[in-house]
């Protein structure tokens, strides 16, 4: 710690001083804005190039507008949308085990796990609001509602362009249907980039508005009274747990409990709702196509599925830290039992359309259990040599050292992950041979679609 007030400590041995919140909050806004218009300006040249060979002949931009072609054609044929989001998910849960569920690990995992979680967004966050300059509840507020500001300027951007567009292109007076019309289209148009933005954002907002509930206990012992025990944040170090100040920071995590867990959840679940009956009756609408990201992948009888993957998710990273601390091992208990339950329901059901994301998701879903067994394993191995000295681990758990126990656990998870691997080669190679008709851009089935007031397809094959 830094001797003087308002300074935080870097690399171990030097201190700088805090800088002010306008300043911290101001880089990183710069940050966001920049790789969103960034983002923006390549996905508006390609759009508005998109099929014209003017630009792909020019020497500077040509090549990688071409490039991007061909890694779209190449994108859409492996159906790599639901891959993408698989392996997201995976990672999302897999990098809260230390944060989350106090686990017990070997230095080494233990590294390489808390190098991932400062892939989070809260760690990003934390890189500009220091832990050691700002409370715990302002950076709680900075990680609530700085999602929300970037998706609502998303939507804004999409309804001042069509707004300019309907302007531009309207010569009589428009009419108020009409502007109701515009500012819908608007909004459906970047509701895409709002609901990737969710998508990424919930599990890492989430287990921070939780961990207002994760506590450190330290035994003291003041002179001439008996020893207790004082908990402190883990988050902040200067509020004690259970006392006002406490309080008063947990309800504030309550109101965005509702706002971000639970929020997000109704509203998947509400949009996926809205578009039961066009997606039964395969006629596709506009708010079909702006929530495609939510059900593109699965099979029309799931097409809901995803409103289950957000609430495993939510559990996982958030919900959990509801137990309290001195029952951390009960958490890993009930994330055990949900990965237990949701691999065997995904290996029934198989939700997604394509035979190799079912793989996919089956195999990465036993990964996940895998490794929180073996988190089991290491926290009870663990256990055993700091409470009952002299007992040997390996007369409970048959292991005699924790790298041992560990490297049977990676090997354990590398081999359901390759078995998986093999399994989905053969079933994607025997599924490809049925004489079926597919698509050449994907190699799947085509879905059909009926325009409204249509009733019937022609299959013209000569």
């Amino acid at each position: 710690l830094c001797n003087a007030s308002n300074h935080f400590l870097v690399g171990g041995d030097t201190c700088k001083e805090c800088p002010t919140f306008g300043a911290a909050m101001g880089k990183l806004v710069g940050l966001a804005l920049g790789v969103c218009v960034a983002c923006g300006l390549a996905g508006w040249a390609y759009s508005v190039q998109s099929g014209r060979q003017s630009w792909r002949e020019k020497p500077c931009i040509g090549p990688s507008l071409r490039l991007a072609d061909r890694a779209a054609v190449y994108y859409v044929g492996i159906g790599a949308t639901a891959k993408i989001k698989i392996l997201v998910g995976f990672l999302q849960m897999a990098f809260v085990l230390v944060s989350t569920y106090s686990a017990r690990l070997p230095d080494v995992l233990a590294r390489r796990v808390g190098i991932n979680e400062a892939l989070a967004f809260d760690a990003w966050c934390e890189a500009f609001l220091r832990p050691q300059c700002f409370s715990y509840s302002t950076r709680l507020l900075v990680f609530a509602f700085t999602p929300i500001a970037l998706i609502a300027s998303f939507l804004l951007v999409g309804i001042g362009v069509r707004v300019r567009r309907w302007l531009v292109a309207t010569a009589s007076r428009p009419t108020c249907a009409e502007a109701v019309d515009t500012v819908m289209r608007g909004m459906f148009d970047l509701t895409p980039a709002g609901l990737v933005l969710v998508f990424c954002f919930v599990p890492s907002i989430s287990a921070s508005i939780f961990r207002a509930w994760s506590c450190q206990a330290y035994s003291v012992s003041p002179p001439n009274e008996p020893l207790r025990q004082v908990s402190y944040m883990r988050q902040d170090a200067s509020v004690e747990c259970y006392t006002e100040k406490h309080d008063g920071i947990t309800d504030l995590a309550l109101g965005f409990i509702v706002l971000w867990p639970v929020g997000s959840l109704v509203l998947f679940t509400s949009l996926l709702a809205a578009c039961y009956k066009p997606l039964q009756a395969k006629s596709p609408n506009a708010l079909t196509r702006a929530t495609a990201f939510l059900h593109r992948e699965y099979e029309k009888t799931w097409y809901w599925w995803e409103a289950v993957e957000l609430a495993r998710k939510l559990v996982l990273t958030g919900f959990v830290l509801l137990i309290p601390e001195k029952n951390a091992f009960l958490r890993l208990v009930v994330a055990t039992l949900v990965c237990s339950c949701y691999a065997v329901v995904l290996a029934v059901v198989r939700p997604y359309k394509r035979v190799e994301d079912n793989v996919l998701a089956v195999a990465t879903s036993l990964a996940l259990l895998l490794l929180f067994l073996g988190t089991n394993w290491t926290t009870i191995f663990l256990g055993i040599e700091e409470r009952y000295q002299g007992a040997d681990p390996a007369d409970v758990l048959g292991f005699s050292s924790l790298t041992g126990l560990v490297n049977s656990m990676i090997a354990l998870v590398g081999a359901v992950l390759i078995f998986f691997l093999i399994g989905a080669i053969f079933a994607a190679r025997r599924v490809a041979k049925l004489p079926t008709f597919r698509l050449v851009s994907t190699k799947q089935l085509p879905e059909l679609t009926l325009a409204h007031g249509l009733k019937w397809h022609l299959f013209n094959s000569h």
